[in-house]
Protein backbone atom coordinates (compact mmCIF):
# COMPACT_ATOMS: atom_id res chain seq x y z
CA UNK A 1 0.00 0.00 0.00
CA UNK A 2 1.38 3.36 -1.16
CA UNK A 3 1.87 5.61 2.33
CA UNK A 4 0.09 9.26 2.33
CA UNK A 5 1.50 12.05 4.06
CA UNK A 6 -1.00 14.10 6.16
CA UNK A 7 -2.64 16.48 3.47
CA UNK A 8 -3.98 13.13 2.02
CA UNK A 9 -1.31 13.02 -0.95
CA UNK A 10 0.93 9.99 -2.27
CA UNK A 11 3.88 9.38 -0.75
CA UNK A 12 6.58 7.62 -2.78
CA UNK A 13 8.59 4.68 -0.98
CA UNK A 14 11.87 5.88 0.98
CA UNK A 15 11.16 9.48 1.27
CA UNK A 16 11.88 10.45 4.87
CA UNK A 17 8.94 11.91 6.79
CA UNK A 18 8.60 15.32 7.50
CA UNK A 19 12.23 15.63 6.15
CA UNK A 20 13.80 18.81 4.64
CA UNK A 21 14.43 17.35 1.45
CA UNK A 22 17.09 19.89 0.14
CA UNK A 23 19.47 18.96 3.48
CA UNK A 24 18.87 15.39 3.03
CA UNK A 25 20.33 15.59 -0.63
CA UNK A 26 22.81 17.14 0.37
CA UNK A 27 23.60 14.72 3.02
CA UNK A 28 23.77 12.00 -0.12
CA UNK A 29 26.10 14.70 -1.80
CA UNK A 30 28.05 14.84 0.68
CA UNK A 31 28.70 11.43 1.51
CA UNK A 32 29.05 10.15 -2.04
CA UNK A 33 31.82 12.49 -2.69
CA UNK A 34 33.47 11.48 0.37
CA UNK A 35 32.93 7.40 -0.97
CA UNK A 36 33.99 8.52 -4.24
CA UNK A 37 37.30 9.83 -3.53
CA UNK A 38 38.48 7.15 -1.04
CA UNK A 39 36.78 4.39 -3.81
CA UNK A 40 36.85 5.35 -7.48
CA UNK A 41 33.23 5.50 -9.20
CA UNK A 42 33.25 1.75 -10.20
CA UNK A 43 34.04 0.56 -6.36
CA UNK A 44 31.58 3.20 -5.01
CA UNK A 45 27.78 1.34 -3.94
CA UNK A 46 24.60 2.76 -2.76
CA UNK A 47 25.09 0.79 0.20
CA UNK A 48 28.36 2.30 1.11
CA UNK A 49 26.81 5.69 0.53
CA UNK A 50 23.89 4.89 2.93
CA UNK A 51 25.76 3.55 5.48
CA UNK A 52 28.59 6.74 5.33
CA UNK A 53 25.28 9.38 5.38
CA UNK A 54 23.44 7.04 7.84
CA UNK A 55 20.34 6.99 5.80
CA UNK A 56 18.60 4.02 4.31
CA UNK A 57 18.77 3.04 0.65
CA UNK A 58 15.02 3.45 -0.49
CA UNK A 59 15.61 7.10 0.88
CA UNK A 60 18.99 7.27 -1.41
CA UNK A 61 16.77 5.62 -4.73
CA UNK A 62 14.22 8.16 -3.28
CA UNK A 63 16.38 11.66 -4.80
CA UNK A 64 18.41 9.46 -7.14
CA UNK A 65 17.38 6.11 -9.39
CA UNK A 66 21.16 5.13 -10.11
CA UNK A 67 24.48 5.49 -9.65
CA UNK A 68 25.31 7.33 -12.50
CA UNK A 69 21.85 9.92 -11.82
CA UNK A 70 23.75 10.43 -8.68
CA UNK A 71 27.29 11.09 -10.22
CA UNK A 72 25.82 13.20 -12.49
CA UNK A 73 24.35 15.25 -9.75
CA UNK A 74 27.84 15.45 -8.47
CA UNK A 75 29.74 16.58 -11.14
CA UNK A 76 26.38 19.28 -11.74
CA UNK A 77 27.78 20.39 -8.07
CA UNK A 78 31.41 20.52 -8.95
CA UNK A 79 31.19 22.19 -11.95
CA UNK A 80 28.66 25.08 -10.53
CA UNK A 81 31.71 25.10 -8.00
CA UNK A 82 34.25 25.36 -10.78
CA UNK A 83 32.40 28.35 -13.05
CA UNK A 84 31.93 29.92 -9.39
CA UNK A 85 35.57 30.03 -8.93
CA UNK A 86 35.93 31.59 -12.88
CA UNK A 87 33.63 34.11 -12.45
CA UNK A 88 35.60 35.35 -9.54
CA UNK A 89 38.69 35.58 -10.59
CA UNK A 90 36.83 37.03 -14.10
CA UNK A 91 36.63 40.02 -11.77
CA UNK A 92 40.68 41.32 -11.81
CA UNK A 93 42.23 42.63 -14.37
CA UNK A 94 45.24 41.17 -15.76
CA UNK A 95 46.18 37.68 -16.44
CA UNK A 96 48.43 36.65 -13.36
CA UNK A 97 45.77 38.23 -11.18
CA UNK A 98 43.13 36.45 -12.35
CA UNK A 99 44.96 33.09 -12.56
CA UNK A 100 45.76 34.21 -8.69
CA UNK A 101 42.09 34.75 -7.45
CA UNK A 102 40.75 31.75 -8.76
CA UNK A 103 43.63 29.87 -7.24
CA UNK A 104 42.16 31.55 -4.27
CA UNK A 105 38.80 30.82 -4.99
CA UNK A 106 39.63 27.53 -4.79
CA UNK A 107 41.15 27.41 -1.87
CA UNK A 108 38.44 29.22 -0.36
CA UNK A 109 35.96 25.88 -1.38
CA UNK A 110 38.95 23.45 0.25
CA UNK A 111 38.22 25.61 3.68
CA UNK A 112 34.51 24.81 3.33
CA UNK A 113 34.60 21.36 2.04
CA UNK A 114 37.74 19.10 1.43
CA UNK A 115 35.18 16.54 -0.02
CA UNK A 116 34.39 18.92 -3.00
CA UNK A 117 37.99 19.89 -4.09
CA UNK A 118 38.76 16.38 -3.76
CA UNK A 119 36.11 15.53 -6.52
CA UNK A 120 37.51 18.08 -8.83
CA UNK A 121 40.45 15.87 -8.94
CA UNK A 122 38.98 12.34 -9.04
CA UNK A 123 36.21 13.61 -11.56
CA UNK A 124 39.46 13.90 -14.09
CA UNK A 125 40.80 10.13 -13.10
CA UNK A 126 37.35 8.73 -13.48
CA UNK A 127 36.79 10.65 -16.97
CA UNK A 128 39.97 9.03 -18.14
CA UNK A 129 38.64 5.37 -16.65
CA UNK A 130 35.59 5.65 -17.84
CA UNK A 131 35.10 7.91 -20.95
CA UNK A 132 31.45 7.63 -20.93
CA UNK A 133 30.72 9.66 -18.11
CA UNK A 134 30.57 13.72 -18.66
CA UNK A 135 33.78 15.63 -17.40
CA UNK A 136 32.27 19.45 -17.61
CA UNK A 137 34.59 20.11 -14.79
CA UNK A 138 37.65 19.66 -16.80
CA UNK A 139 36.52 21.63 -19.89
CA UNK A 140 35.62 24.80 -17.92
CA UNK A 141 39.15 24.82 -16.49
CA UNK A 142 40.95 24.12 -19.33
CA UNK A 143 38.55 26.84 -20.82
CA UNK A 144 39.09 29.65 -18.28
CA UNK A 145 43.14 28.39 -19.10
CA UNK A 146 43.12 29.02 -22.26
CA UNK A 147 41.44 32.27 -22.28
CA UNK A 148 44.14 33.25 -20.01
CA UNK A 149 47.06 32.03 -21.29
CA UNK A 150 45.49 33.85 -24.99
CA UNK A 151 45.18 36.88 -22.84
CA UNK A 152 48.70 36.93 -21.42
CA UNK A 153 50.11 36.26 -24.89
CA UNK A 154 48.11 39.21 -26.79
CA UNK A 155 48.95 41.42 -23.69
CA UNK A 156 52.61 40.82 -24.15
CA UNK A 157 52.61 39.15 -20.56
CA UNK A 158 54.22 36.19 -22.14
CA UNK A 159 56.49 35.73 -25.39
CA UNK A 160 54.57 35.54 -28.70
CA UNK A 161 56.01 32.37 -29.50
CA UNK A 162 54.73 30.91 -26.45
CA UNK A 163 52.95 27.04 -26.87
CA UNK A 164 49.94 27.99 -25.44
CA UNK A 165 48.36 24.64 -25.24
CA UNK A 166 51.24 22.62 -23.87
CA UNK A 167 51.60 25.59 -21.21
CA UNK A 168 47.48 25.49 -20.59
CA UNK A 169 48.18 22.05 -19.87
CA UNK A 170 51.20 22.42 -17.33
CA UNK A 171 48.97 24.90 -15.71
CA UNK A 172 46.05 22.23 -15.06
CA UNK A 173 48.52 19.41 -14.53
CA UNK A 174 49.57 21.66 -11.80
CA UNK A 175 46.45 22.82 -10.43
CA UNK A 176 45.11 19.86 -10.55
CA UNK A 177 47.73 18.01 -9.11
CA UNK A 178 47.62 20.29 -5.75
CA UNK A 179 43.97 19.99 -5.74
CA UNK A 180 44.01 16.30 -5.97
CA UNK A 181 47.32 16.31 -3.03
CA UNK A 182 45.44 18.55 -0.32
CA UNK A 183 41.74 17.46 -1.85
CA UNK A 184 42.77 13.71 -0.69
CA UNK A 185 45.14 13.99 2.84
CA UNK A 186 43.68 12.06 5.68
CA UNK A 187 45.80 14.73 7.59
CA UNK A 188 46.05 18.42 8.02
CA UNK A 189 47.54 20.38 4.98
CA UNK A 190 48.49 23.80 4.66
CA UNK A 191 46.59 24.56 1.61
CA UNK A 192 46.57 28.39 1.60
CA UNK A 193 50.37 28.22 2.04
CA UNK A 194 50.79 25.23 -0.51
CA UNK A 195 48.89 27.79 -2.77
CA UNK A 196 50.66 31.08 -1.94
CA UNK A 197 53.75 29.09 -2.97
CA UNK A 198 52.19 28.27 -5.89
CA UNK A 199 51.55 31.45 -6.82
CA UNK A 200 54.91 32.87 -6.32
CA UNK A 201 55.82 30.16 -9.10
CA UNK A 202 53.76 31.21 -11.82
CA UNK A 203 54.10 34.66 -11.24
CA UNK A 204 58.01 34.67 -10.98
CA UNK A 205 58.28 31.89 -13.97
CA UNK A 206 55.22 31.66 -16.14
CA UNK A 207 53.57 34.78 -16.07
CA UNK A 208 55.85 37.07 -14.73
CA UNK A 209 55.74 40.69 -16.19
CA UNK A 210 58.49 40.42 -19.00
CA UNK A 211 58.35 43.88 -21.00
CA UNK A 212 57.84 42.33 -24.63
CA UNK A 213 59.70 38.92 -26.25
CA UNK A 214 62.83 37.56 -24.41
Amino acid sequence: MTARSSSGTARRPGRPVGADAAQTRERILQAAYEVINERGYAATTFQEIAKRSGLSRPTLNYYFASREDLYRALLQQAHDVVTSCIHAANQHEGSLNRLRAYIDAVVAVWHRDHAVVGFLATARLEAYRHPDLPSATVAATRGFLGELVTEAVDRRELPAHTEQASLVELLYAMLWGIGAYCGWQSRPVDVSEIAKQLQIVIGEGLLSDIGGDR
